[in-house]
């Protein structure tokens, strides 16, 4: 008899990828008797997969490395594998899997095709030529699928710039980690002091990590320049398996000439959470990322971070906060942001502390299985798929998640905001304008806004700039003659066009700070459970590169100017943004 259960399937390369990246998104269905499959080249984790109940299916063909012999002798398996399969939901990964498995899920009849993009294979200091072909091919296989999921919110704006994906296809997924496993808590001094005898490091050596594949394309010939650089004080540890499917490979050479220089090469290890205890700082120097895991894993462990100033790593590192960026291919930089950290224990103990309560914040792996899960169970609905839409509805929601805003948001941030803050002056420029306004802080390089949403989607948001006069003329310029027209019923009204003139005109007054939260708020039936408090530490994490924030509120407001107190905020002063009425500032520090 033909099993009746639903299916979902995962493609990618190979199953190291099903095992160490995907596997929580395997595990899930399971939860609610849906049946779930791996679909990969073979190899030595499919023994674990079975184990936990994930059917696997070999492609033989597959191959990290570039072979078009190869590629398409494993789209061929994926055909015959999709035809005998019948999935409901086929959900591919990695730019290959990625390109072929969407076009072939859609030909096959697959009812829901899903895409996770881990990272453009192209960035954009990359020659024009390969650019345009990566990103055309790009936009050529989303068409084939249902939903495309950015890990990276810099690749998710490149793609709607470009429009790789037809409209309101793409969505934000981010990326995330197991917050138990890497928990600095589950280990003490004692097991620093251990790891580090084991491995032949001195106690007072100041220990440099990093975790990932031997390729150059991850920055190690920078790495290896940047340790020659630095005293014996340092040590270097390197953990991740060699790649020689890969051109770039490091090679033994080069590998053998840093281990000459002092350079330690761990290999494979499962047991990095175990690891990263021993180390005093991380470092990412690479070329190009998605969203990179191991740098989110070394922020939840409590350590500060040196990276390279790309897509992906900027969505772990704010740069001063929970750690460094620097230049990419810049050795010397590299050798400067490692000596500023580890060259100063407090310094690095705050930075790693921030990158703690950021990883809490941002890197829950839970709320990524959440955010998938969901995105099936709204496409099953869509398609009349009820079994699978009914077992998806079985699972709970894992709680509220807080993600950076997207240009689809702006109906509901300018709606909640005419709502819950009703008696200020830019409600009443009308619905339309709201929405425009929003637009431009969510597309504006300089602002911060996120939105808290849980399983019954968005309940909050807060939103601010780095400086709000450069903000209202990014605003008016970009804006300006539909924010009118929006607004012209309104401002026909003398006290109303004198106020917007006034607003304008604000400039943040004289208190010396000019990064400013200027809105927040959630919907009523959510108020008192604490996201108003998860919001603002989100967001103040965020603008922490900007140093000082302040916030205006109205004299009279005395609940909101008390839960900005609570959240570090202090009285520095009074201000009239509109003739004759008097508004508090108060100021956060850090």
């Amino acid at each position: 008899m033909a099993e009746s259960r639903p299916v979902i399937a995962h493609l990618t390369t190979v199953d190291l990828s099903l095992r160490y990246l995907l596997f929580p998104q395997l595990l899930a269905p399971l939860q609610v008797g849906i049946r779930s499959v791996g679909i990969s080249s073979p190899g030595p984790w499919v023994a674990e997969l079975d184990a936990a109940g994930v059917e696997h299916v070999p492609l033989t063909a597959s191959t990290r490395g570039m072979s078009l012999g190869a590629d398409l002798r494993a789209a061929a398996q994926l055909w015959r594998v999709l035809r005998r399969l019948r999935p409901d939901v086929l959900h591919t990964h990695n730019p290959k899997p990625g390109l072929y498995g969407r076009v072939l899920g859609r030909l096959a009849g697959v009812p829901i095709v899903v895409n996770t993009v881990h990272g453009f294979y192209a960035s954009p200091d990359d020659p024009l030529g390969k650019r345009i072909l990566v990103y055309g091919l790009e936009a050529f296989a989303s068409r084939f699928s249902d939903a495309e999921l950015f890990q990276s919110s810099e690749d998710l704006a490149l793609a709607r710039r470009l429009r790789l994906a037809p409209p309101g296809r793409s969505r934000h997924l981010g990326n995330g980690v197991d917050l138990t496993r890497f928990d600095p808590a589950r280990f003490d001094a004692s097991h620093r002091r251990r790891t580090r005898a084991e491995l032949g490091i001195p106690e007072d050596a100041v220990v440099v990590g990093m975790v990932g594949r031997l390729v150059a394309e991850k920055g190690y010939p920078e790495l290896f320049e940047a340790a020659r650089s630095l005293d014996d004080r340092y040590v270097v540890v390197c953990i991740g398996p060699r790649d020689p499917d890969k051109a770039d490979d490091l090679g033994d050479a080069l590998i053998e000439r840093a281990r000459a220089g002092g350079v330690r090469f761990l290999g494979m290890r499962t047991d990095v959470d175990a690891l990263y205890p021993m180390m005093d700082l991380f470092v990412l120097p690479s070329h190009r990322e998605g969203f990179p895991r191991a740098a989110m894993e070394a922020a939840a462990m409590g350590l500060p971070i040196v990276a390279t100033d790309i897509r992906g790593c900027r969505e772990v590192v704010v740069d001063g906060h929970n750690g460094l960026l620097v230049p990419v291919a810049d050795p010397e930089a590299l050798a400067e942001a490692i000596r500023r950290i580890g060259e100063d224990p407090d310094l690095a103990a705050r930075m790693g502390k921030a990158g703690r309560e950021r990883a809490e914040r941002c890197f829950d792996e839970r709320r990524v299985v959440d955010v998938v899960l969901s995105v099936y169970r709204e496409l099953a609905l869509a398609k009349g798929l009820d079994r699978l839409a009914g077992a998806l509805g079985e699972r709970g929601s894992m709680g509220l998640r807080i993600r950076p805003a997207e240009i689809g948001d702006a109906p509901f941030l300018g709606a909640l905001h005419r709502k819950a803050i009703a008696t200020g002056f830019l409600p009443r420029l009308g619905g339309r304008f709201m929405t425009l306004l929003y637009r431009a802080l969510v597309s504006h390089d300089d602002a911060v806004v996120l939105v808290a949403e849980d399983g019954s989607g968005p309940v909050g948001f807060v939103a601010g700039v780095a400086d709000l006069g450069a903000f209202y003329r990014y605003f008016v310029r970009r804006f300006g003659l539909s924010a009118v027209l929006a607004a012209s019923p309104n401002l026909l009204r003398p006290s109303v066009l004198r106020r917007a003139w006034e607003t304008l005109r604000y400039d943040g007054g004289d208190v010396g700070v000019k990064a400013e939260l200027v809105s927040m708020a959630v919907v009523s039936d959510r108020r008192g459970r604490g996201i108003a408090t998860e919001l603002g530490r989100a967001f103040l994490a965020e603008m922490a590169r900007n140093g000082e924030v302040k916030v205006v509120v109205g004299a009279g407001n005395h609940a909101a100017i008390s839960a900005y107190q609570k959240m570090g905020f202090e009285p520095a002063g009074t201000i009239e943004v509109h003739r004759g009425e008097t508004s508090e500032v108060l100021v956060w520090t850090g």
